[in-house]
């Protein structure tokens, strides 16, 4: 598969893109607790997402339009909003947000460290990635600490909430989906922040109608428990998918696709500093192997040199 010139993000591992991942992956790491304080005020699951995605959507088609950054309704434009705003938005965060209550901050984000293989796998699979050996071994040594955190050492959830974890693992099958659809059918000439609005205001509208099928549009009130909140989770969605998009270009899906190592350790540190979840030293022995593995990924092929 050949994609456009201008769409093929370069090859990029320096400073920039290292800086990028970490503040993506730290601000997404944020929304787990910000959620699970949302939800303790008694805002549901799918208001809590739809006020996320529209209100972030809104924020960055203002700046889209300030920078000048086109947004066509054209049939390509509206079909890669409308896909990519489902894998990459929609069904994460809707899952995330059914799953939250029973799985707790820390083991929610657990799930996030699965993206880097499986967004390699698919991305090797479409020929839009040609891994290089460090890159492999950075991206397998983050797997490994995964599998520390969520093995049978790892303060899994107990046998009951098998069904929950079960379903959180839809997280990270649509968000490598999304990493690689995004490079593949970005539009050419698309600009980052005009995407990033576009697939934000998309998942809003699968989310609406998620509330419409449900009849939970009225719960819409209910964000009123919690209107700070609601806030905040906008403003820093905003800025995330600004800098989530800025880093696709620079860096490519699979190297994109380790912010969820990041929010993992993010996560587990709020979880254990804001709600008093408790982890075993697997999970923190994990969490160091995963940066590890990031930094190898970053820089491996600098070192190979």
């Amino acid at each position: 598969m050949t994609l456009p010139s201008a769409t093929v993000p370069p090859a990029s591992r320096g400073a920039e893109s290292l800086a990028l991942l970490l503040l993506v992956g730290g601000l997404i790491g944020v929304i787990f607790p910000v959620t699970k304080v949302a939800q303790a005020a008694g805002v549901p699951p799918l208001p809590w997402a739809f006020s996320m995605m529209l209100g972030a959507g809104v924020i960055l088609a203002v700046l889209a339009r300030f920078k000048r950054q086109p947004m066509p309704l054209t049939g390509r434009y509206l079909r890669y909003f409308a896909v990519s705003g489902l894998l990459s938005m929609a069904l994460p965060n809707v899952v995330l947000f059914f799953v939250m209550p029973w799985l707790g901050a820390g083991l929610s984000a657990v799930v996030y460290t699965l993206p880097p293989i499986l967004t390699l796998l698919m991305a090797v699979a479409v020929r839009i990635e040609k891994p290089d050996r460090g890159r492999v071994a950075g991206i397998l040594l983050g797997l490994v600490g995964a599998l520390m955190i969520v093995g049978p050492r790892g303060s899994l959830p107990s046998p009951d909430l098998a069904g929950w974890m079960a379903l959180a693992f839809v997280m990270p099958a649509a968000v490598a989906a999304g990493n690689v659809y995004r490079t593949v059918a970005w539009p050419p000439g698309g600009q980052p922040v005009a995407l990033a609005a576009g697939t934000m205001l998309g998942g809003a509208g699968w989310v609406l109608l998620a509330l419409l099928a449900t009849g939970a549009v009225a719960d819409l009130p209910a964000l009123g428990l919690a209107p700070w909140l609601a806030l905040l989770q906008i403003a820093v969605t905003a800025l995330t998918y600004v800098l989530y998009f800025r880093l696709q270009v620079v860096a490519g899906p699979v190297y994109l696709s380790q912010i969820g190592y990041v929010a993992t350790s993010v996560g587990l540190g709020t979880g254990t500093l804001l709600f008093g979840e408790r982890y075993s030293p697997w999970v923190w022995g994990g969490a160091a192997v995963i940066v590890l593995g990031v930094l190898l990924v970053s820089f491996g092929r600098r070192f190979a040199r």
